[in-house]
């Protein structure tokens, strides 16, 4: 994909930062189970990730793009450059063994886990060439940003047969 202007990943990051992508995206995502548009965004595929929210318990759902490991899959938590985490990164952080992802039509439970050191280097460099804004976004953000591994368990689970619905 061509590199685009710096303010125009600063708008995609804005914008994957509104409600109308919090809810919406998700929404038709799951309708349309990946396929389309809402699946592959800028070139990256994008899945739904939902945890429970950190105080309320309830299911949170996000719209991320993914990128594939042995495992599972690896998600930034950018939140388009601002100077804050993400509260699905944060949700995730309090709940890493009851997070589960839709990719396409299919749903996983998996773990979550902050990826370190040379791993998380190599992670970003892949992140940065499939979607150059992670680049603008790091230079922006002023703290750490942190990348995160969703990996099937060990013991091999099964698919989930039901993703909990996104609270609005």
């Amino acid at each position: 994909m061509a590199r685009l202007s710096d303010s125009l990943y600063r708008l995609v990051g804005w914008f994957s930062t509104t409600r109308f992508d919090r809810v919406l995206h998700p929404l038709l995502y799951r309708r349309l189970g990946g396929r389309g548009v809402l699946g592959h965004v800028l070139g990256c595929e994008t899945i739904l990730v939902t945890a429970p929210g950190r105080r309320s318990g309830a299911p949170r759902t996000v719209a991320l793009f993914a990128f594939p490991i042995d495992r599972g899959w690896f998600v930034v938590a950018s939140r388009g450059g601002s100077g804050r985490l993400p509260a699905w990164y944060r949700n995730i952080a309090a709940a890493p063994d009851e997070v589960t992802i839709q990719v396409g039509d299919q749903r996983v439970p998996v773990v979550a886990r902050d990826t370190t050191g040379d791993e998380y280097e190599a992670l970003f460099g892949r992140a940065a060439r499939a979607y150059d804004g992670y680049r603008v976004y790091r230079a922006a953000a002023g703290h750490h940003i942190p990348i995160v591994a969703l990996e099937r368990p060990a013991d091999g689970l099964p698919v989930a047969d039901e993703l909990p619905e996104a609270a609005a």
